[in-house]
């Protein structure tokens, strides 16, 4: 959980939301990986540092050499008659047309929906109704937008050059973007500029 430095509010997911989520669905009487592991999720996600415990019943064992049902991105598989001959070649789809594929939404398998759990489920449907929370401006931002509208009104390229007014030389598109902001929140009343 990560917790907003201005509001203090959450971010990503409310404490309550993680603790209640959580607490159902763990068995106290089991290790982190465990629990994660009867849930169908990975306590580790460096794959090259896992290591099956002690009690499981993985013995490594060498693959047989079987030809994979789908073919990566760059192979092509020759199909011969009896005699030998090529009859054709088929081709694996490319890179790119991979990457242009709208179904791709991560690394999993295409089963891998059918080896999800409920928990994990209701865990990225929580992922995925996040909301997003809008940055508001302090007071301190209001009162040095409203002494760069004061001065130039709506002239942005000299707001950025001014050294003064702006020592953080905040650029000409971020200046309109917090004038924009401001006059938005505060129904466009602009200091009226000096002539």
């Amino acid at each position: 959980m990560r917790l907003s430095r201005t509001t203090g509010t959450s971010l990503y997911v409310t404490f309550e939301q993680s603790r209640a989520d959580g607490c159902k669905n763990r068995d106290k009487s089991q290790t982190l990986s465990q629990n994660y592991q009867r849930l169908g999720l990975s306590s580790r996600l460096n794959a090259s540092s896992w290591c099956a415990p002690a009690s499981s019943a993985f013995t490594p064992s060498v693959a047989p050499k079987v030809a994979p049902k789908k073919l990566q991105p760059g192979e092509a598989k020759i199909i011969r008659d009896e005699k030998g001959a090529i009859v054709r070649i088929e081709h694996a789809p490319t890179a790119e047309d991979v990457l242009d594929d709208d179904e791709w939404t991560g690394f999993a398998d295409d089963n891998a929906g059918e080896l999800k759990t409920e928990v994990v489920r209701q865990l990225e449907a929580l992922a995925a109704s996040e909301v997003k929370t809008e940055r508001t401006q302090s007071e301190r931002e209001r009162e040095w937008i409203e002494s760069l509208v004061a001065k130039y009104g709506r002239d942005f390229k000299k707001m950025s050059r001014d050294r003064k007014l702006n020592p953080f030389q905040q650029t000409e598109g971020d200046i309109r973007r917090r004038v924009a902001k401001w006059e938005k929140k505060y129904g466009g009343a602009m200091v009226e500029t000096p002539a």
